[in-house]
């Protein structure tokens, strides 16, 4: 599974966000990725209410299928769901506006593709998102026993769903045009917005990780505080929260 969670690189078919929806609750990201910089927030603090607002959209929007999973796995999920899009109310609202999500959790030891998910997913994935216009709802798979020691998990796979759902055709533009020249290919970039999510929530990387095949070890091991991506994920998720890299001004790098 080098490049991909697909063996031959296929991706979703989300429908992006509305235009009117992003102008309606703007991402200052954006900006970061189109100028390298932003004006930062002197406020310092996360929402007040986003823990409860990000809480509201789970309940709202993602129905999750146990496949026999125990409570505590579903409480996993839940929190770190709530956890990932908590810091910024604009990112909730936009996935408010979004399509549901259906969230299964794989047993151990089953194909995805008795669940409904296409047969070229491949078998090594510990998880994946994926979307078709004829359902009615995204959809994510988690595999139960990938969960405890892969604590990245949902972050990543959540991250492909704001991804595919959040963000306009124009917004997902600009990340592949930041992106291209180092990883080439989309199936690619898209799971470094992934691996760049989860880092943010879980800044802990395993010499496992580091060696992990292809675009998954590679991503890990050039990921770099000065990038100007890490600075448009960073405030994607903390708004609030200093740019990564160096001071405003200087001139975060991008990718050679």
């Amino acid at each position: 599974m080098p490049d991909s969670e697909t063996l031959d690189g296929s991706t979703p078919e989300s429908t992006p966000l509305a235009a009117e929806h992003a102008r309606r609750l703007p991402l200052s990201a954006f900006t970061v990725l189109a100028g390298g910089d932003v004006f930062e927030s002197v406020q310092g603090r996360p929402p007040k209410d986003g823990v409860s607002r990000a809480r509201a959209w789970f309940q709202a929007k993602v129905s999750l299928r146990a496949h026999g999973a125990p409570a505590e796995l579903l409480q996993r999920v839940e929190g770190d769901m709530v956890r990932q899009l908590s810091g910024n109310l604009q990112l909730i609202g936009r996935m408010d506006a979004a399509r549901p999500v259906e969230v299964d959790l794989i047993p151990p030891g089953q194909p995805l593709a008795k669940y409904g998910y296409p047969r070229s997913v491949s078998p090594q994935a510990a998880g994946l998102f994926w979307d078709h216009p004829e359902w009615p709802r995204a959809r994510i798979a988690l595999r139960q026993d990938k969960l405890g020691p892969e604590p990245h998990l949902v972050f990543h796979e959540l991250a492909h769903a704001i991804q595919g759902m959040a963000f306009t055709q124009e917004e997902n533009e600009l990340i592949y045009r930041t992106l291209r020249r180092t990883y080439r290919v989309r199936a690619r970039m898209d799971e470094v917005f992934a691996l760049y999510s989860e880092r943010e929530f879980i800044p802990t990387v395993t010499a496992h990780d580091l060696r992990a095949p292809g675009v998954y070890g590679m991503a890990r091991q050039r990921w770099n505080e000065e990038h100007v991506f890490t600075r448009f994920v960073r405030n994607l998720y903390f708004p609030y929260k200093p740019l990564a890299g160096p001071a405003s001004g200087q001139g975060a790098s991008f990718f050679g």
